[in-house]
């Protein structure tokens, strides 16, 4: 079994999902406002953003020699996209592991170049 950390070892990677990630969620805060205060307009804006980062995520994940395991169905799908936005890229965010990440990413690319 992959690791989250073994999923995410390009730099452009992890600045992809730094920028994509926060996107994601603050989309969702947006979408949640916007049905609130009955505006179909700004919430169908806030899904096209929410779209659009995991784009970019998919991106990001298309430049790793590592791929994440095929979705099984739509559950498994919903599920582990919840999990890794609103958890598991927090928790290696602010865990350190992020910049583990990064530095690995960094001496590797030297060595690459050597």
């Amino acid at each position: 079994m992959n690791t989250y950390a073994q999923l995410h070892t390009r730099r452009t990677n992890l600045l992809i999902h730094l920028i994509a990630v926060p996107l994601f969620i603050a989309a969702h805060l947006g979408l949640i406002s916007a049905i609130a205060w009955q505006e179909p307009l700004s919430a169908l804006i806030w899904i096209g953003l929410a779209v659009m980062s995991l784009g970019l995520q998919r991106q990001g994940h298309a430049l790793e020699p590592e791929t994440p395991a095929p979705f099984r169905n739509g559950l498994d799908f919903a599920i582990r996209l919840y999990t890794e936005q609103f958890y598991t890229f927090p928790k290696f965010l602010f865990s350190g592991e992020f910049r583990e990440s990064w530095v690995t990413a960094s001496s590797q690319n030297t060595q690459m170049r050597k």
